[in-house]
This record gives C-alpha cells, sequence and structure tokens, in this order.
C-alpha cells in the first residue's frame, strides 16, 4: 500500500479499545487526588543568567513517594505561560539547555522526572485501575500540573503540554483532565493507545513489549485476556482523546514500531478539539526536528 493511501485508510480509523462506562468518573477522582497541595522543596542549580533562574522541585505524589521536576521561569515581572514537559519511557528529563529555548518564547517550563518502575502496560492490573502502574504515572503527571499552576511567575491560565512517546500521552492525559488550563498540547509519537489493535498488529517492543510477556509468563492461554484489556482500558489514551478542549499537535512517523501509527490515529480522530497533524513517512519512533520546529509556531501563537 503506498504512503497516501495508507494515510487514507488511517484518516478514518478510530479505534478498537474498549473504554470503561465509569471512565471519566474514575479519572475525575484520581484527578482531585493529584490536585491537593502539596509541601514543594526548592533547591536552586548554577544555571541562572540575566534571562531566567532555574531549581530543581521535590514533592510528594498521591502515594507519598517523593517526585522531582526542573523547573525554570523568565526573569520578568508578570506571570509567564508554563509549559508542562513529558519525557519518553526509554529516555530521561530533557537537558536545562533544551527547556531553556522556551525561555525565548516567554515560557516558564515544569519538567517532570517519571518515577522508577512504571513502565509496565499490566503491571498491577489485577487489582483495578487503580492498582495499574500507569495509573499512578498518569496521576505524577497530573499532580505536577496542578503543581506548577501554584508556582510564583506562573499563569496557572495558559498551560502547555508537550511530550514524546509516553512523554507524549502524560501530555495528552493532562490537556484532558484540566481542559480549563491547558489551552495548547502538543505530543509526537504518543502511547499507549489502542491496546487491541497493538496486540494483533504484533507490536513487541518499548512499552508493549509488557503484553507479551504477561501472556507468554502468566496467561499463556489468555484465559485472562477479555479482563486484562479491560483494565487497560483505563489507561487508554483513546478515553482520553474526547475530553480535550484545548488546541492538539500531533506528530505521526509511519515507520514507527514502538508507537503504533493507528493508535496514534485513533487517538487524533476521537479529539473533537481544534488539531493538526503532521505525518512524517520516513521517520520511526524518533526525535523529529521538523515537528520541534513547528511546536516553537505552535506555542508562539499562544500568547495571539
Amino acid at each position: 500500500m503506498s504512503i497516501p493511501e495508507t494515510v487514507k485508510t488511517l484518516e478514518s480509523y478510530s479505534g478498537s479499545s474498549f473504554c470503561p462506562e465509569d471512565f471519566t468518573a474514575f479519572w475525575k477522582e484520581q484527578n482531585q487526588n493529584a490536585a491537593q497541595p502539596r509541601p514543594v522543596v526548592w533547591n536552586r542549580v548554577p544555571f541562572h543568567n540575566p534571562m531566567a533562574d532555574y531549581w530543581e522541585l521535590t514533592f510528594p505524589a498521591t502515594d507519598g513517594k517523593l517526585l522531582t521536576a526542573r523547573f525554570l521561569r523568565p526573569k520578568q515581572g508578570t506571570p509567564a505561560p508554563v509549559v508542562l514537559m513529558f519525557h519518553d519511557n526509554a529516555r530521561r528529563t530533557r537537558g536545562w539547555h533544551h527547556m531553556t529555548r522556551f525561555i525565548a518564547l516567554g515560557c516558564a517550563v515544569l519538567a517532570l522526572e517519571n518515577r522508577e518502575g512504571c513502565y509496565s502496560l499490566t503491571k498491577g492490573w489485577e487489582d483495578g485501575p487503580a492498582g495499574l502502574s500507569l495509573t499512578q504515572l498518569y496521576t505524577d503527571a497530573l499532580t505536577a500540573a496542578h503543581l506548577a499552576g501554584t508556582l510564583p511567575g506562573v499563569d496557572s491560565t495558559r498551560m502547555l503540554a508537550w511530550g514524546e512517546g509516553l512523554g507524549g500521552g502524560l501530555a495528552i492525559v493532562t490537556a484532558a483532565m484540566l481542559p480549563d488550563r491547558v489551552v495548547k498540547c502538543a505530543a509526537l509519537h504518543p502511547m499507549p493507545a489502542d491496546f487491541y489493535k497493538v496486540w494483533e498488529s504484533g507490536v513487541r517492543e518499548g512499552l508493549c513489549a509488557g503484553l507479551r510477556e504477561q501472556f507468554r509468563n502468566d496467561d499463556p492461554a489468555h484465559d485472562k485476556e477479555e479482563a486484562l484489556f479491560r483494565a487497560l482500558g483505563y489507561v487508554d489514551l483513546c478515553g482520553f482523546a474526547p475530553l480535550l478542549r484545548g488546541e492538539l499537535l500531533l506528530g505521526t512517523g509511519l515507520m514507527d514500531t514502538v508507537a503504533l501509527p493507528a493508535a496514534q490515529y485513533a487517538v487524533y480522530n476521537r479529539a473533537g478539539c481544534p488539531k493538526r497533524h503532521l505525518v512524517y513517512p520516513n521517520y520511526l519512533h524518533e526525535r523529529i526536528n521538523f515537528f520541534e520546529n513547528e511546536l516553537v509556531g505552535f506555542f508562539r501563537l499562544a500568547f495571539d
């Protein structure tokens, strides 16, 4: 199938995943827990310059575990929009140099460092949706977003969410659950989504390797398959997409073997917000400079 034919087919695909009836209610409760006030420890780091100040913040998650995030803001008198940055599961938080680019846009940045041990699709699934390790990771992202709105020098009504891979998924979750605050969301190769399609398509890399290991090690006859996929419905980005209200910029590499392109299209097609999809036929699950160039203009428009 040619690239135009592939894209045309995907443009009408909305996914095959199960979305629980209480999906919104479940995440409303998680979001309320994440919004509770939390103490913050400020650690100054030696990158301060005439344009910006830099800190590393430490604060407790909803389960009490300490989280860390990098925070920088412009040295200006008026509250600044804040970019909520999230990283992929195979990487760490981007460097201070990378985040400083947003200072030129007049934006502050809060970049969460994902906790260790949560990069499993299936861990904790038999304990219900609240027991999934990904549920905790999503809730960590929401906790960071709520915290960002309370930081000095930040305009809590103009938040911009941005991430790659799993980080793209966290950006979408954050934008979906804080629709009155996150005005723009940019996601490159967002995952995880559309679990049935991912499994049927044979994706066995990255985060999705957990599905294969679950069946090989714990359910070789697939007796619990239906229950498993029902549980995973609570952390499927396809369920969050219809809740988006701010603008969405989504980037997809058609050669991605980690975040299935069809699953990314399912997320995009379910989103009813103003949106734009940038497709790169010859890119894998990797950073795409062309998308980051578009990101600068996309976030700049938050000021217009």
